[in-house]
């Protein structure tokens, strides 16, 4: 006999378990830079020296291992897909897509370390772009993560004239269009049934790929097996494992602790920049991280103004 109790202890038991699967999401996706800026520089040699064809090649064939393997474990999800879903999918695809080729390129002229920290402050922005759509304040709490996480990117990335890499400028840029995603995604996400909106992202990005890469390169499979081994594990770990577990977790864990556990990316990135020499631990990276990090945890766990956070916060991490 199934009682209150037993049902208690099953949806704590569940939670707890997405918590898990979430947080080995965030592991992989901050390991993963790594291995994208190395696959990159090898790409961007074979492209002729351009980090942006470079960078357009390992995203093309990367999206395209993915998807055909998504699509075709998934078939019904986007062949029975209603034109509104390939709408939204489509949106949502556009966004993910251009943030995703930003980060890329401008991780090319960064640390591992450092673009993850600059990646996960989309978290932090997500409540502010809902206010400028919703017109809802989203607390003072926010305001002040916020200011918080914004003086570490500046610790982390302006220079002594104040300027900022043109490599972290891009990779914030990309940041702010990841926050459009999971925005846009919170709004999106309870019209459509989870893996078809995930398919239909990865089918309309790659659709797109497929016209504008040859436009920036040749596409060649004639590369080393590094590239190759980068390009299957990043499809399956980053991609495939990722939306799928999303899919999943998200249904048995709160907003707030999705969007927490995912911003551990940021942390695996850095750790994985210093242990494959990308990163070397520098105050810069000490502090500008750690006050990052810190605003992005205030803007997520303290109370905001009429729950704005818990409407918008993040379905899925902005990297991969």
């Amino acid at each position: 006999m199934v009682t209150p109790a037993t049902m208690t202890h099953r949806s704590r038991r569940m939670a707890l378990v997405a918590d898990i699967l979430l947080f080995s999401v965030a592991i992989f996706w901050g390991s993963n830079f790594v291995f994208i800026k190395s696959a990159v520089e090898r790409t961007s040699v074979i492209a002729g020296g351009s980090i942006v064809a470079g960078s357009m090649l390992y995203i093309f064939l990367r999206y395209v291992v993915a998807t055909g393997i998504f699509a075709a474990a998934q078939p019904k999800s986007w062949l029975k897909a209603s034109r509104r879903d390939w709408k939204m999918g489509g949106l949502l695809g556009a966004f993910y897509l251009t943030a995703l080729i930003l980060q890329t390129i401008g991780l090319q002229r960064t640390s591992p370390g450092v673009s993850g920290f600059i990646t996960g402050m989309s978290v932090a922005m997500v409540p502010f772009l809902y206010w400028a759509v919703a017109r809802r304040s989203p607390g003072k709490w926010q305001i002040i993560g916020a200011v918080i996480a914004t003086i570490g990117l500046g610790a982390l990335s302006l220079q002594g004239d104040s300027s900022m890499r043109w490599g972290d400028a891009i990779t914030l840029l990309s940041t702010l269009l990841y926050a459009l995603h999971i925005m846009t995604t919170g709004f999106f996400a309870p019209k459509v049934e989870p893996r078809t909106l995930a398919v239909t992202q990865m089918i309309a990005s790659t659709a797109a790929l497929v016209i504008l890469t040859p436009f920036f390169v040749h596409i060649t499979l004639d590369l080393p097996w590094q590239v190759w081994a980068a390009i299957v594990w990043t499809a399956l770990s980053g991609t495939i494992y990722a939306f799928s577990i999303q899919s999943w977790a998200q249904r048995y864990t709160t907003s707030t602790h999705a969007a927490i556990l995912l911003g551990f990316e940021s942390v695996f990135a850095a750790l994985a920049g210093i242990a494959f020499g990308m990163d070397s631990v520098t105050w810069r990276l000490l502090v500008g991280g750690s006050l990052m990090l810190s605003g992005v945890f205030i803007v997520e766990l303290l109370p905001s103004s009429k729950g704005v956070v818990d409407e918008i916060a993040a379905e899925e991490g902005p990297t991969g």
